[in-house]
């Protein structure tokens, strides 16, 4: 039995789904638009406990499914949350989540006793469970999984096109696994019936120690340095680290006396702008006081005139003859009759003098207070324009001062900034130096190894199998019409393929990448036609790459018709499941549609990328 994709569905909202068949399935479209997503998806659903990459068009998405046929009769949908975590698997293929089927709960990774594995599953329908794999000289065993296994099947853009063996890792302490891997899947035989060594059960050798050391030293300093120049370059960051220390001191000094002045100004605009706004207000107040006044001074003018009349008018009647009363008109002498008349004028007399005399003392008052009122609205009119013109004045000593301080503090943080970077330098330089002493003292207290020779050292992988695994991967070079490939052999020196007398890495990134996908597809026919376990498809992305990024003239393909060739093979196999993701430009008029063709498009007509770009009913 083997693996074949029947349908691979995105989260689920709307249509992100293709279907794949038996033969060639083609994905293309402009670089990285969908491909990338389908891609991920897969490798999402084949046992990988890393999220799904985040995308913007993942908004409103929940679950991936991925639809498997392991025969024709045999069939499952696996459903994953995306963002992670256990599968569901249901019998038979469902575009949606099944409502009336109870799932079986797979792990993604660490498998319990009731609990399977996705990895445990797959493995068991293709014939590939409890398989052991050689990972060290002492013969330690490790088991081989989904995930260990899927490099040979799924080739990314990235590896598609490295400097490496198709089958066999540069990590050291991948070799031997890879090595017995191959071997495996060329003769149908594990390693399960080896015997691990008593001598050193040890994860790691001293040998693998120092090659982790030295890795580790290359990823902090890109260089193996002695530890000399390691020591000299460190006290030369110490010493410059000593020196911008005082700087930014000094800095943080100047900083810090410019700051105050800074907000000294701004106190004493503040404190200005205060008063000038009192000071309005007190004039406004002023103001109205007077206003207000100056109804009152007239109202007290009418007062004193109308006392003035009344006066004069009293001392007028008391002048008047006296034989009728001047109040009621009677006879003066007419005592009975005039008895009731007040005819005491001078009383009245009095009391408007009285009266009067009142009036203009408060009168009097009012004017004193107006008189000073005046003179405060004066006063202050006087002392604006002198505080306005300090507000100027400190506006502009701010205006001046405000831009110097900004670039202080830029230039503080700047050093602050270098003085982090150089920090970061010198524990960098520690750890290296560390580092390095370790991997001295275990290069100095290992004992001399005894070379092994040639043939111990290839013996697990077998010369017979390679050979005819060689005319398979030659076979498909001939068939695709790749220009000087009617030479192939396999180095078990080097884990590769030497292709007509050259070292298949040593050409460019085009020329790697089709050799590459002809390496993989090799080992699948290789399987096939022996009958041995292999999951069964090939998933290649970017295996045309000559005809978008060549590196030189002779890396580019862009004038043969090895496309056309490589789909024609392709697609004449029909026995396994091959998909295929591409650029445009590498793609010929004959394979630009049909059934099993899914093209993105990248403009808002047709199918833009693998998410829908608008809801549909």
């Amino acid at each position: 039995m083997e693996i074949r994709f029947i349908v691979f569905i995105g989260p689920i909202k709307e249509s992100a789904e293709i279907e794949f068949g038996s033969g060639l399935n083609l994905v293309y479209g402009p670089s990285n638009t969908g491909k990338s997503s389908v891609l991920d998806g897969i490798d999402f659903m084949l046992g990988t406990e890393k999220p799904l990459k985040e995308l913007p068009e993942h908004e409103g998405y929940d679950q991936v499914i991925l639809g498997v046929e392991f025969s024709k009769s045999d069939h499952f949908t696996f459903v994953r949350s995306i963002e992670g975590g256990d599968y569901e698997c249901f019998e038979g293929l469902h575009k949606r989540k099944p409502l009336d089927i109870e799932p079986v709960i797979l792990r993604a990774k660490s498998e319990t006793k009731k609990i399977k594995s996705i990895s445990s599953f797959i493995l068991e329908k293709v014939n590939l469970s409890n398989k052991k794999l050689k990972k060290n000289a002492q013969n330690g065993l490790v088991s081989l999984t989904l995930r260990n296994s899927l490099d040979l099947a799924i080739v990314n853009e990235a590896n598609i096109q490295k400097e490496s063996s198709p089958y066999i890792s540069t990590q050291y302490t991948k070799i031997t696994e890879h090595k017995s891997r191959l071997k495996f899947i060329l003769t149908g035989v594990d390693d399960s019936s080896l015997l691990p060594a008593e001598v050193e059960k040890k994860a790691l050798s001293r040998a693998a120690k120092i090659e982790v050391l030295k890795e580790l030293i290359e990823e902090q300093g890109k260089s193996l340095g002695d530890i000399s120049t390691l020591e000299n370059s460190l006290t030369e960051l110490r010493q410059q680290d000593e020196r911008l220390s005082q700087t930014i001191l000094e800095e943080r000094s100047t900083l810090d006396a410019n700051e105050e002045k800074y907000n000294s100004l701004v106190r004493n605009r503040a404190a200005l702008r205060d008063e000038l706004e009192l000071k309005s207000i007190r004039i406004n107040e002023v103001v109205e006081m007077l206003s207000r006044f100056k109804l009152l001074q007239k109202q007290y003018a009418s007062d004193i005139a109308r006392l003035e009349s009344i006066s004069e008018t009293g001392t007028l009647l008391e002048a008047l003859p006296s034989e009728k009363c001047p109040t009621c008109g009677r006879l003066v002498s007419d005592d009975k009759t005039h008895q009731d008349c007040d005819k005491n004028i001078k009383h009245v007399v009095a009391a408007a003098v009285s009266e009067k005399s009142k009036v203009e003392g408060l009168n009097g008052e009012l004017q004193f207070t107006v008189n000073n009122l005046s003179s405060e609205l004066e006063s202050i009119r006087e002392q604006l324009p002198d505080i306005e013109e300090k507000i100027s004045f400190v506006g502009k000593e701010l205006a001046v001062v405000n831009p110097e301080l900004d670039d202080q503090r830029t230039n503080y943080t700047e050093l602050f900034n270098l003085k982090s970077e150089l920090d970061d330098s010198i524990k960098q330089h520690e750890q290296l130096i560390l580092l390095t002493r370790k991997k001295v003292e275990l290069e100095n207290s290992a004992p001399k190894k005894e070379s092994k020779g040639k043939e111990e050292s290839e013996r697990t992988l077998p010369t017979s199998a390679l050979f005819k695994l060689s005319k398979e991967v030659r076979w498909f070079l001939q068939e695709w019409g790749l220009p000087n490939s009617n030479d192939v052999h396999f180095d078990k020196e080097t884990g590769d393929f030497v292709i007509n007398g050259k070292h298949r890495i040593s050409n460019g990134k085009g020329h790697r990448a089709i050799t590459h996908a002809a390496a993989t597809l090799g080992l699948m026919k290789y399987t096939e036609e022996n009958e041995l376990p292999h999951l069964g498809f090939s998933i290649l992305d970017s295996p045309l790459l000559a005809y978008e990024e060549p590196d030189d003239e002779a890396d580019d393909l862009s004038d043969t018709d090895v496309n056309i060739k490589f789909f024609d093979s392709l697609a004449g196999w029909k026995s396994k499941q091959i998909i295929v993701f591409e650029n445009k430009k590498s793609i010929p008029n004959k394979y630009t549609s049909g059934r099993q063709v899914t093209q993105f498009t990248k403009k808002n007509s047709e199918r833009y990328g693998f998410f829908p770009t608008k809801p549909m009913n």
